[in-house]
């Protein structure tokens, strides 16, 4: 029978088999170079002090079989990654739930925390659906999806006034976020879209570190209200972002798309989608993914227009405190 133990037991060498088999199948199934994000957990796990569990079997601690992190922002926590290594791993994903049952029960045990949620992209819907649900867990179902650029036929560029990143403020995007996402799905998924200082942060997170990628200035993009240019040092509102990270040498991520709600059916986010992808495929990438809410019908419908595919589904969870 395994055993569950501390993850700040282990040094990072003696995870080592399971960190290069996870950036395999990240690679494999993704499209995805997760090793720039493994060198930061090997970097905190040699500094024990990453919280998380490893998965050991009857052979003893020198051969752990899976392990799991989470981490703390504030009044939440986030189910940074749960990974068995294949050799181990059951048609049940049972490995992957055995390590998800304590690092949940350990995080709604926490005095204080009022929000957990998990991204988990390698997983699909059924895999730890059943381990979630018992913990209260609310799901949202979200696709990964992808685009052959060297095959796509791309959108006209626009007449509407796009402009590259270097144009777009920090403060003007963080405003944007939490306009458009008011009172959106999203918002529910991802908390950091309710407010200014929260959509601070996670322009923070994308742009300064690698999690979601290796960010892309060149191909990232806003577009800006033509009618109001022109006014003496003013600058035009900014309408709606695409923000870009390279994840493989060859494959980008869109990280972030969104339009301001005034705005919308103007063909803004196709503008934006337009300058970005002809950015990319000038720069010599093949592909690029993104990943979106199912009930987005919206938002699906023009990726589907655009050639995107789905690869596969996954859930997003939300657990919220009483």
């Amino acid at each position: 029978m395994a055993d569950v133990l501390d993850l700040r037991q282990f040094r990072a060498a003696e995870l080592e088999p399971l960190l290069r088999a996870e950036a395999e199948e990240w690679r494999r199934e993704l499209h995805w170079n997760y090793s720039t994000s493994l060198e930061l957990i090997r970097q905190y796990l040699q500094a024990r002090i990453l919280p998380g569990y490893v998965l050991i079997g009857n052979e003893g601690r020198h051969l752990p079989k899976g392990y799991g992190f989470f981490v703390y922002e504030s009044h939440k926590a986030l189910v940074g990654a749960i990974f068995a290594h294949p050799r181990f791993r059951s048609g049940q994903r049972e490995e992957e739930r055995a390590l998800l049952r304590p690092m949940l029960a350990t995080l709604q045990a926490t005095p204080g925390l009022q929000r957990i949620e998990a991204q988990l992209m390698p997983f699909r819907p059924p895999d730890l659906a059943e381990v979630f649900a018992a913990a209260g867990f609310q799901a949202f179902r979200r696709l990964f999806m992808h685009l052959d650029l060297e095959q796509a036929v791309l959108p006209a560029p626009s007449t509407l006034a796009v402009q590259g990143w270097e144009t777009v403020g920090f403060e003007e995007a963080a405003s944007l976020i939490t306009d458009a996402y008011a009172g959106h799905i999203d918002s529910a998924v991802n908390d950091q879209y309710r407010s200014y200082p929260g959509a601070l942060r996670f322009l923070h997170n994308v742009i300064h570190y690698p999690g979601c990628g290796s960010f892309d200035a060149l191909s990232s993009c806003g577009i800006r209200d033509t009618a109001t240019t022109g006014r003496s040092g003013e600058r035009s509102p900014l309408l709606g972002m695409l923000l870009v990270s390279r994840v493989k040498s060859d494959v980008a991520h869109i990280t972030q798309v969104c339009v301001h709600p005034r705005h919308r059916h103007r063909a803004l986010g196709r503008a934006l989608f337009a300058y970005a992808l002809a950015s990319l495929r000038r720069a010599g990438l093949r592909a690029v993914t993104l990943t979106v809410t199912q009930s987005n019908e919206n938002a699906v419908a023009l990726y589907e227009h655009l050639g995107f595919k789905t690869l596969r589904e996954f859930d997003a969870y939300v657990w919220n405190h009483d």
